[in-house]
Order: structure tokens, then C-alpha cells, then sequence
């Protein structure tokens, strides 16, 4: 019988957290799911982990790489391996609370254009204790014209979104998980151009922040994604700038709503990001560092 949502689990040398985010997820009060799990070569205990895990749940299915391929191979792999008409990614080293996936199923029933649904997020550190509940109330991606979605995004900047539950048509439109920084805002925007994103009135997603995350690594945010790229040649804001306008090009909108899409991007992200872009060619131009 096909499950009703599959959640895939891209995990990388995630001992630390592993477990308590597996564990989120097969608690979760909507008992028919798929739990999809890719370790992307990791050289820790995660291998024990994800053994252990899907020896204990049939419900899991753990897929194995030998070398590290890269974060977003890593995430498409599992969105690839999901059977589901219904998809959420799930971090390794976050907490879905039990009524996550439910909540997220019995908005999309009742809205059919939504191409996802998501709660409102909270953050908590190391030591599972909420620090900040994000301001995710009123973000405006479930506005009726998709320039609107558009611009309320870049602004608000909410790519936390990108771990709700996404139907799986509209996330096959898209091109994915791009191997770049801010893929999941280019991914965010390729789905607000299809439809609305709704925003579940309870907190039930715990999104952590530690030290050892890869976003806060600076240049190894690049090579999170591409192992074996060059972090000089990378252009990382520039390229995520193209790609933002590249996304609404690649959409089915009308000419004109893909015009009104693409004068959000500007104002609203690139030039509050000049600096990034100055930074890039520096990067690239400036004196090599040992």
C-alpha cells in the first residue's frame, strides 16, 4: 500500500543527532509514512544508527552511499526514493513533533492548489531547550498571485519552509536540489510559482542550531554541496541571484506575472545582498590564501 506522506533523511556525519530526529519522525501520530534514509558516506556512528533504525521499523528503508557525494545529491536521492504523493525532507539533526505530518496532511485537503503546507518553526539548541519561535505567523506565501508569494518569500526569507510537507507533483516541476548555496530558496521559488505554501498555526517543527551545522560554516557551505568543487570559483550569491530569476523563467506562468515576478527579485533580494556578490569576486580575484 502507498504511504500517505514519505519523509527522506539526508544524513552526513550525524551521530550527535541522528537518532533523537529518526525517532521525531517515527513517532509521528499519522502512522502511514515511509522513512527514507541516505548516508552519504559518512565515516561516524551514523551507519549504526540508520542499521539499527530500520532493522527495529520496517517502515524505514536506508539507503547507503560508500563516498560522500555531495548534500544536494544527497537530498535528491531520497526525494527520488520516496513513493508518496506527499514529501518532507527532514534534517538529521532536527525534531519533527507528532502531529507534524497530520496537521500538514489535513491542510492540503482542503486547499488543492497549495503545493505545500508547513507549521510554524521554532529553534532550539544543542541541548533540545526552544531559544526563538520564528515570526512565521503571517508570511504571506499563501497569497493568490504568485508575484506576491514571490516577493513575500525573498523578504521574509523563510527557507525554514523547505522541511514542510511539499506534494510530490509539484516538487517533480522543479529542478530540485541545486548544487549551490541558497538552493532552497531557488527551490522555494520554483514552487511558489506553481502555488501557495500554507502555513499550519501550530508549532510543531523544531529546526536546531548548532555550531557544527553546515550553514554555518561559510565556504564550507559550498563545499557541503559540491565536495570537490572549487570554493574560489564559486560565485555563490551571484549565482543564487541568477538562479532566483532563471526559476521564474523556467515556470508555466503567463509572460506577464513572470515580468511581475521578476521585478520582486531585485529590490527584494540582490541589492540588500550587493555585498555578497562584491565578496564573490574578491574571492575569485583576490590574493589566494594558504
Amino acid at each position: 500500500m502507498t504511504p500517505a506522506v514519505s519523509f527522506g533523511v539526508p544524513v552526513y556525519n550525524g551521530e550527535t543527532y541522528l537518532a533523537a530526529a529518526l525517532e521525531s519522525v517515527q513517532h509521528q501520530d499519522l502512522e502511514d509514512i515511509e522513512i527514507v534514509v541516505s548516508d552519504n558516506g559518512s565515516t561516524d556512528g551514523t551507519d549504526a544508527i540508520c542499521g539499527a533504525a530500520a532493522r527495529s521499523d520496517p517502515r524505514i528503508r536506508y539507503l547507503r552511499s560508500p563516498v560522500n557525494r555531495g548534500g544536494s545529491w544527497n537530498y535528491m536521492r531520497v526525494a527520488r526514493a520516496a513513493t508518496a504523493p506527499l514529501f518532507s525532507w527532514m534534517a538529521a539533526d532536527d525534531i519533527k513533533l507528532p502531529s507534524f505530518a497530520s496537521s500538514c496532511v489535513a491542510a492540503l485537503a482542503q486547499d488543492g492548489d497549495a503545493v505545500m503546507a508547513c507549521p510554524r518553526t521554532q529553534l532550539i539548541d544543542e541541548r533540545d531547550r526552544v531559544f526563538e519561535n520564528l515570526n512565521d505567523e503571517s508570511m504571506g506565501l499563501d497569497a493568490q498571485d504568485p508575484h506576491v508569494r514571490v516577493r513575500n518569500l525573498l523578504r521574509s526569507q523563510a527557507s525554514h519552509v523547505t522541511y514542510g510537507v511539499i506534494r510530490m507533483a509539484a516538487l517533480r516541476r522543479t529542478r530540485g536540489i541545486l548544487p549551490m548555496v541558497g538552493d532552497d530558496m531557488v527551490l522555494l521559488t520554483e514552487l511558489l510559482c506553481q502555488g501557495p505554501a500554507l502555513t499550519v498555526d501550530e508549532r510543531s517543527f523544531w529546526q536546531r542550531r548548532h555550531t557544527e551545522q553546515f550553514s554555518a560554516q561559510a565556504e564550507g557551505q559550498v563545499k557541503w554541496h559540491a565536495p570537490t568543487g572549487s570554493v574560489r570559483l564559486a560565485f555563490p550569491q551571484t549565482r543564487l541571484n541568477l538562479e532566483l530569476y532563471r526559476a521564474v523563467a523556467l515556470s508555466s506562468l503567463p509572460v506577464a506575472e513572470k515580468a511581475r515576478c521578476w521585478a520582486q527579485i531585485s529590490p527584494s533580494w540582490v541589492l540588500p545582498r550587493w555585498r555578497g556578490m562584491a565578496r564573490d569576486l574578491w574571492t575569485a580575484v583576490g590574493p589566494v590564501r594558504s
